[in-house]
């Protein structure tokens, strides 16, 4: 079996058979280095807006919890504020009316929410 390829050396075939030109790279491998730069670009974007949206709630919930600096109320005259007590939105103030005597529920801001009168029988 060996006496047929005694002698022989591989060599490139330089028939005219073989003169098909290269194949051209498919389109991913042309367009590699933008692909690249896509993904890389991409990334640096999530972490920037990431770190966004973090900073965005970390802000909101700071400003919630945070109490106001200086609140005032309004009283109508002729009321006189018998107890106050905080509550977790705001504060509920007893107060003493010339209708009778009242509870008000106030907001953080100042805001009166709901006013209960308590009526005697």
């Amino acid at each position: 079996m060996r006496q047929g390829l005694k002698g022989t050396a591989m060599t490139a075939d330089s028939s005219p058979e073989n003169t098909t030109p290269p194949e051209e790279p498919s389109a991913i491998v042309r367009n590699l280095g933008m692909i690249k730069a896509a993904a890389i670009i991409m990334g640096v974007l999530i972490i920037i807006l990431t770190v966004i949206v973090v900073g965005t709630i970390a802000s909101r919930l700071a400003k919630m919890s945070a109490p106001p600096e200086a609140m005032t109320i309004t009283v109508p005259g002729g009321t006189d504020i018998r107890s106050a007590s905080r509550d977790g939105s705001g504060m509920l103030l007893v107060v003493d009316t010339p209708q009778g005597q009242q509870i008000w529920q106030v907001s953080a801001s100042g805001k009166r929410l709901q006013t209960i009168t308590i009526v005697s029988e």
